[in-house]
């Protein structure tokens, strides 16, 4: 195979670039286009490769002390290594929808507990 010189290549991106739509830009607190949490409907787009999780997800951010985020990536390299490559990916980010979830449910727990416990039997 030919190398190609450095000038070629960059013709090359230059016309890939002008064929390529223009990136949307997205809005704070606004989900990625494509769907969102449903993703495409059955029977769409068959033969390519389903979207990752994460993509799915609505973009949040969140501002963490030094001390937060070492600890946080201290436990996600930690528990990737524990795993030894089985299942996906842990992040950061994973970790923190996780302690979201949880910090939820045990928001949920006592307010249904006590709805439960006012009702008479």
């Amino acid at each position: 195979m030919k190398r190609k010189r450095l000038a070629e290549l960059v013709r090359e991106e230059a016309g890939d670039l002008q064929e390529a739509p223009a990136p949307r830009e997205e809005r704070p607190g606004e989900a990625p286009p494509g769907g969102g949490l449903e993703g495409s409907p059955p029977g769409e787009g068959q033969g390519e490769r389903p979207l990752p999780p994460y993509l799915t997800y609505v973009r949040k951010e969140c501002r963490l002390r030094p001390d937060q985020l070492d600890a946080l990536t201290a436990l996600a390299r930690r528990l990737n290594r524990e795993r030894k490559g089985k299942g996906e990916r842990i992040t950061e980010n994973t970790l923190i929808r996780w302690a979201v979830d949880m910090l939820l449910e045990q928001y949920r727990s006592p307010a249904e507990t006590y709805q439960k416990e006012e009702e008479p039997s």
